[in-house]
């Protein structure tokens, strides 16, 4: 990661990409790979040095609203349609999941 990344694209589009893209990616991948758990806290480390706590909280709570999912889109779907909303539900819930983990484990000190 550059440590001019914010300088150069602004905070909160940086976070979108080192947080938002990156990190979330990252955890996704070291749910099932030992190597990326194993490196997943140097890596929040490294973000911490970036970014201070509160952008990082900001992000976390823009992150959250804009995943939101209406429940009204299941009023007057199809059958196939319902299925795959309710795919995409269980997926968001399980991003809110990580998001979650990935927060805290973000915003820990020392680790």
């Amino acid at each position: 990661m550059a440590p001019g990344i914010r300088e150069r694209y602004g905070v909160a589009s940086a976070l979108r990409y080192v947080v938002g893209e990156k990190l979330m990616m990252f955890a996704q991948t070291a749910e099932t790979d030992d190597g990326f758990r194993a490196q997943l806290p140097a890596f929040c480390t490294k973000i911490r040095s970036l970014f201070t706590p509160l952008e990082i909280e900001r992000h976390f709570e823009s992150a959250e609203r804009e995943s939101r999912i209406e429940t009204d889109l299941f009023a007057g779907a199809n059958a196939d349609e319902i299925e795959d909303l309710r795919e995409l539900v269980e997926e968001s819930k399980r991003d809110r999941e990580r998001r979650s983990w990935v927060k805290a484990m973000l915003l820990r000190t020392g680790s």
